[in-house]
């Protein structure tokens, strides 16, 4: 992340980290810090306001738009060795997906969560209703019982080449085996 510098014309290269718990959220701003009078950290519900300085004297901010928001009054800052520590209380108990929130205020874009169970359901249902398995299950289900004879007698006695929904076709004779049109019918031990 490219944080701005006191001067405009020096840019300075922030590292930072962070990890969760369910009631807080733990951001690490990298580096060697002198002393906690050198890092000004301002807390809102949904924003924190870094105004901080390396050992080095560099001097740095950070703005981060929080995703959810925090309990302020909770919250806190510690300068460490090797980083400036900031414990975010969390206002609710749930896991962040990020940190930042990405949505652009002035475009009034919003990232939409997907229902996948529902883009899984209308896949299917296109499936569904272009597979003649569909269409043969739908026919057997709402037909009478004289159809749903002929299409078991049918299917069963032609070895599944034959599929008939009328009885008085069917109900008299033997079906016989009529393979698709330049295929041959062979039983499986010939």
């Amino acid at each position: 992340m490219m944080a701005s510098s006191a001067n405009e014309e020096n840019k300075v290269v922030i590292k930072k980290d962070w990890y969760q718990t369910e009631s807080q959220v733990t951001i690490s701003v990298l580096g060697k810090h002198t002393s906690k009078e050198d890092c000004h950290v301002q807390f809102e519900k949904n924003e924190v306001n870094i105004q901080a300085k390396f050992a080095s004297g560099q001097p740095y901010n950070i703005n981060l738009k929080l995703s959810k928001n925090i309990a302020p009054e909770l919250s806190s800052f510690r300068v460490l060795s090797s980083k400036l520590e900031l414990r975010l209380a969390k206002v609710e108990g749930i896991m962040w997906d990020v940190l930042e929130n990405t949505v652009d205020k002035t475009t009034k874009s919003a990232v939409v969560p997907r229902n996948w169970d529902k883009v899984v359901n209308d896949m299917t249902k296109d499936e569904d209703d272009s597979d003649v398995n569909t269409l043969f299950k739908k026919i057997y289900s709402d037909g009478s019982d004289e159809v749903r004879k002929a299409m078991n007698k049918s299917f069963l006695e032609s070895g599944g080449t034959v599929l008939s929904t009328n009885w008085k076709d069917v109900a008299q004779e033997k079906v016989d085996i009529k393979p698709p049109e330049g295929m041959e019918w062979k039983k499986w031990d010939e």
